[in-house]
């Protein structure tokens, strides 16, 4: 058989599911204490409950937070489940969602659409204890005991890649907001949509914003050795030079972040392929790699004459570089590298709106410090999910996934347009590319360039502007 398609992917899922979540999903019952749902003998295990935790006390979310608008007399509740790393390794950046998750109901029940019909939305909310195997019993709850037909969050892809199969299966409809990885489970056409910009949409863009630059031929310096995340990174910057008749060559070096290894013969093999192509103002070094891994490497390469006379681009910035030190090693020789040959890094760029400015006003009053800019794209992970129940012809997950891609369009999202391609991947998003500036004695980072994806267009700034907001490069 040939490849399918993701409409005739849908129409199967369609098929299997028939009618039976139609009920289910739009009247929200939840299974009866003691029952199973279909196909299984057993409950599935619960969640731990959520919980948000400050320095003042320890406060419970409810695994159902109360919607903002109550039902109408006869009215509906339609369920969705949300699932974010609350516990664990990374409770700190996840408990940071608290005030857009609020947000996020109140908007979603404040839908014309939804006020119109009667119905009003219930989050239920689980913790994935920031593991894969978490995130699993998470959405396991949800599916089976709570009968959910489509989740939202799931921001971390490790935790994605651990559920999506069993969410195929059950012919669940997900929309992450902000997973990335250019795992191969993640690109094909499914139930499953991600709204943050992936990293294969940033590797084509950064290497679009070198062209632009008028560089001519590449060097890169990339985590390799089956790292998917370096190797498909590299392979697109790749892609973008050759189709344009320019050269590249790469060097892959072996992933060792935390415990950094050194790269000095990686870094001496880059200077030779750097020699080859002719170390001028035509060549740009890229840099794609982890924290750590990224100061070792302009260490050795601050050292070299060729190396440390072109420009310098990278996947990633990150804050050890602001003051040289990884470990309790002193790297300062390779921030002064990034800082003379204007090495920028590049992320997403939400909008500010004016509402998502007091939004983020409050959320910085009620946490006691600034969140980070992931959070932003679960509002509209949500309001997403939301649009999509309401035009879907049936209240099962293949029929909401198919709805996905009508549902983002036309609607005024606080992350900017969504554009969906094939895979469900989001194929559009504002960036900024921020690097080093000197201020005070130290260093802070900048925005010194953007990209429009509306336009296709880049602006080189004439002054560097703040950075509103940063991003967690664990997550």
């Amino acid at each position: 058989m040939g490849p399918v398609s993701r409409r005739q992917l849908l129409g199967m899922f369609l098929i299997r599911a028939g009618l039976a979540f139609l009920v289910v999903a739009l009247a929200g019952c939840a299974v009866a204490p003691g029952t199973t749902s279909p196909g299984t003998t057993s409950p599935a295990p619960t969640a731990p409950a959520a919980t948000f935790r400050s320095a003042e006390a320890t406060a419970a979310l409810p695994t159902s937070m109360p919607s903002a608008a109550p039902a109408a007399p006869g009215g509906s509740a339609i369920r969705i489940g949300l699932v974010y790393p609350l516990s664990g390794r990374l409770a700190e950046w996840g408990q940071e969602v608290r005030p857009f998750i609020r947000a996020a109901e109140q908007q979603i029940n404040a839908l014309p659409e939804a006020v119109a019909a009667g119905v009003y939305f219930e989050l239920l909310v689980r913790s994935s204890e920031s593991t894969p195997e978490g995130a699993l019993a998470a959405v396991r709850d949800l599916v089976e005991n709570q009968n959910v037909r489509i989740i939202a969050g799931l921001p971390l892809s490790s935790e994605l890649s651990a559920t999506i199969g069993y969410l195929n299966d059950r012919g669940v409809a997900v929309i992450s907001s902000a997973s990335t990885s250019p795992a191969l489970e993640l690109r094909r056409p499914d139930l499953v949509y991600r709204i943050s910009p992936p990293e294969l949409y940033l590797a084509r863009t950064l290497a679009e914003l070198a062209l632009h630059l008028g560089y001519t031929k590449a060097a890169i310096i990339h985590r390799g050795h089956g790292d998917v995340w370096g190797e498909a990174y590299t392979a697109e910057i790749e892609r973008a030079f050759r189709e344009n008749g320019f050269p590249v060559a790469s060097i892959p070096f072996e992933p060792t972040h935390p415990q950094v290894q050194d790269y000095a013969a990686e870094v001496k093999a880059l200077a030779a392929r750097a020699a080859e192509l002719g170390a001028d103002d035509g060549l740009v070094i890229l840099l794609v790699a982890w924290e750590g891994e990224d100061l070792n490497i302009l260490h050795h390469a601050a050292a070299d004459p060729a190396l440390s006379g072109v420009r310098w681009l990278s996947a990633l910035l990150y804050p050890s570089l602001l003051d040289g030190r990884w470990e309790g090693v002193d790297r300062s020789d390779a921030r002064e590298l990034a800082f003379a040959r204007q090495m920028w890094g590049q992320e997403s760029r939400p909008a500010m709106s004016d509402r998502l400015r007091a939004l983020w006003s409050e959320a910085r009053s009620e946490l006691g410090r600034e969140p980070r800019f992931e959070h932003v794209y679960l509002l509209d992970t949500v309001q997403l999910a939301a649009r999509a129940v309401l035009l879907a012809e049936t209240g099962g997950g293949a029929a909401i996934a198919a709805a996905i891609p009508t549902a983002a369009t036309g609607w005024e999202w606080s992350t900017g347009p969504i554009r969906l391609d094939a895979n469900g991947d989001r194929a559009s998003g504002d960036l900024a590319y921020y690097g080093l500036l000197r201020v005070d004695g130290g260093y802070e980072y900048r925005h010194f360039a953007y990209y429009h994806s509306a336009a296709g267009e880049f602006e080189i700034l004439v002054e560097p502007q703040p950075r509103p907001g940063t991003f967690c490069p664990e997550c």
